[in-house]
């Protein structure tokens, strides 16, 4: 007789530094990996539960996947796509890689919250083009409001000039001696518009997909702007 050793990787790290850890109640082995100190299990009982499973959920919902489509496509509950969407999206901040910006482009994209009956919700965020760096964006309604959401996020850096269309919200809030208007000044962020709309099927026009809810609204753009980013820095492509 011989024995065959199966060796295990911790599928949050990646690291070897693995260790037996008790069991579960359903009698399965429970791991420990010391590199991270995070539990896993060699095999799961439930898809949902594995977190290479919660790794590829999400690898596709960055690459535009549906809620429906992931349930479908990996066999796992809806429920389980869902609090992933959450759990993943309200760990990211969206911040400014920079503390000085040369110029920055304003621009808004609707959307639907609920149903289409309620009305638009807008979209409006802040770019560069210099960096191809989102730099921060906030949801609400088309106003004066939502313009100074934005801005209270991008207190502490330093901007030289923004530069919006002719919407004249914009006029009410940023400083008159720093504001460029005019779509000449916006075909960068104009560009970016059009790769939301590819990139998220939500912001796409006529749309039949939406979230029913905001706070899956709001970390599905978590994640799109996160993944947008570090991947244009690292392949500076989207």
């Amino acid at each position: 007789m011989f024995e065959v050793h199966i060796k295990i990787n911790c599928p949050h790290c990646q690291s070897s530094k693995i260790v037996k850890n008790g069991k579960k109640k359903n009698g399965a082995q429970n791991l420990l990996c010391r590199a991270c100190g995070k539990q896993f299990q060699p095999v799961y009982q439930y898809k949902g539960a594995d977190p290479g499973v919660k790794q590829t959920i999400l690898r596709l919902l960055e690459r535009n996947n549906g809620i429906r489509d992931i349930e479908q496509i990996l066999g796992i509950s809806r429920n389980c796509v869902l609090k992933t969407l959450l759990d993943q999206g309200n760990e990211i901040q969206i911040k400014p890689w920079f503390k000085h910006y040369k110029s920055v482009q304003i621009d808004e994209v609707w959307s639907y919250v609920g149903r289409r009956k309620k009305g638009k919700y807008w979209l409006l965020y802040a770019y560069c083009p210099e960096s191809d760096e989102i730099l921060a964006y906030v949801c609400g309604s088309r106003s004066a409001k939502t313009v100074r959401a934005l801005m209270k996020k991008l207190q502490g850096i330093e901007i030289e000039e923004f530069c919006t269309d002719h919407w004249k919200a914009f006029a009410q809030v940023l400083p008159e001696e720093k504001h460029k208007i005019g779509k000449a000044y916006t075909k960068n962020i104009e560009g970016v518009n059009t790769c939301i709309r590819a990139r998220n099927r939500r912001f796409v026009r006529k749309t039949t997909c939406f979230s029913k809810k905001k706070e899956n609204h709001l970390a599905a753009l978590n994640i799109m702007f996160n993944y947008r980013n570090n991947h244009k820095a690292k392949h500076h492509t989207f």
